[in-house]
């Protein structure tokens, strides 16, 4: 999700930031991340098909199966992505095919996004199958996509005042008081999910807990990043760097929760 938060945000730079040429130049270039970012986490998804062979086997149920589409879409947003990087380092396709490519990878980034929440929307495991998954979703990709991208900014010297400064700071800290939200709705309605033989609530005793580290680590982040837009700072890269460790650990905690919360509405 904060691959996809992230390439939005830079998308976004390169058709109506108004920068130079040197300034889209480094921004390309360091786009690279993004990609990395994608490769780790497709090599760790993996883990859910057993054996990365048998996504051949998943491609074919594309368009009817929501894991199918979310490996067919998070495969082309990679590809596209990583090819229109590669056009660019090594100066081949014109201007108008990288333009059609980035615009074509930002469609693929959110068809994707979709794709992964509404795999967990699953009629058999209740504490999934709410409007909160997508929603918590959707929050991750701001909240992570903008620390990631605030800190691409850094490194490709974007410091003119604007939007691309604020921007990924302030829609992040609005995704962040959505996100303690959701939280709070999920927490209450777990007393009201149960099977013959789960209660939801029991499923993660320290619920609580970790939740309160996940939004420890999210708001040190935040509050780091916030000190330094607030007094009208550019983002350094090792601060932004420090910022997105902080966010991805504690999205990494809320997921584990998440997965956690995992039950069906059956014996099982």
């Amino acid at each position: 999700q904060s691959a996809v938060g992230a390439f939005c945000w830079c998308c976004f730079a390169l058709v109506a930031g108004g920068l130079v040429d040197t300034q889209r130049d480094r921004l390309e270039r360091v786009m690279l991340v993004i990609w990395v970012m994608m490769g780790v986490a497709f090599a760790f998804s993996s883990a859910h098909l057993g054996t990365p062979t048998r996504g051949i086997n998943a491609i074919l149920r594309f368009g009817s199966v929501p894991l199918s589409n979310e490996i067919v879409f998070g495969s082309a947003f990679a590809g596209l992505g990583f090819l229109r990087w590669l056009m660019l380092v090594f100066r081949f396709g014109g201007e108008g095919v990288r333009k059609s490519l980035l615009w074509l990878t930002l469609a693929t980034s959110l068809a994707f996004l979709w794709s992964m929440a509404s795999f967990y929307l699953m009629s058999t495991v209740p504490t999934w199958d709410t409007p909160l998954t997508p929603a918590a979703f959707a929050l991750t990709a701001l909240i992570g996509g903008g620390a990631v991208a605030a800190t691409l900014f850094a490194a490709a010297r974007i410091d003119t005042p604007g939007i691309l400064r604020v921007g990924p700071a302030w829609l992040a800290g609005a995704a962040l008081v959505g996100a303690v939200f959701v939280t709070l709705a999920q927490s209450t309605s777990l007393s009201a999910i149960n099977s013959s033989v789960k209660h939801a609530a029991e499923l993660s005793p320290d619920y609580a807990a970790l939740m309160m580290l996940r939004f420890l680590l999210l708001f040190l982040a935040l509050g780091l990043w916030f000190r330094q837009v607030t007094r009208g700072n550019t983002l350094a890269v090792h601060l932004g760097t420090v910022c997105v460790i902080l966010v991805l650990t504690g999205e990494w905690v809320g997921r584990g929760v998440f997965f956690g919360l995992h039950m069906t509405v059956g014996l099982l």
